[in-house]
């Protein structure tokens, strides 16, 4: 009798520690979920480019004028904000034409309608040193 008394008492503990065991790896869970989510929702991280996977159209268009700018005759540079084309060649090949307007040295506005090819290596879309031109052709 009091062998399965013994036995009993034992088979209890046993069951308090599983149980006891599954609410700490359920916590633990939970703390890893919390964490993992909020370095893929913040955009304060450099993780956060891990998973944005390729840039978009805008991206694109604003790391061209980064490339652009230095090229252009005049002064006072103003890019088209809705008027630029977007395509997409091969993997990471991106092609940008637009149209930018700027000012001669007498003040006569001048207008450069360009095309760059750029390949985008990885990385944080907003660096330059992720991005490399191919091809840069202005008008």
């Amino acid at each position: 009798m009091e062998q399965s008394r013994n036995y009993l008492s034992q088979k209890k503990q046993k069951k308090k520690s599983a149980v006891k065991a599954v609410w700490i790896i359920l916590a633990l869970a939970i703390i890893f979920i919390v964490i993992v989510a909020k370095f893929a929702l913040s955009g304060d991280n450099e993780v956060n480019t891990l998973f944005t996977g390729m840039p978009s159209s805008g991206e694109v268009y604003n790391i061209s004028k980064l490339f652009v700018l230095p090229t252009l005759k005049g002064t006072g540079a103003s890019f088209s904000e809705d008027g630029y084309e977007y395509g997409k060649k091969a993997d990471s090949v991106f092609v940008i034409r637009s149209v930018v307007d700027t000012k001669t040295s007498s003040g006569d506005p001048l207008k450069t309608s360009f095309e760059i090819t750029l390949k985008y290596k990885g990385g944080a879309v907003t660096d330059e040193s992720s991005w490399e031109v191919l091809n840069l052709e202005e008008d």
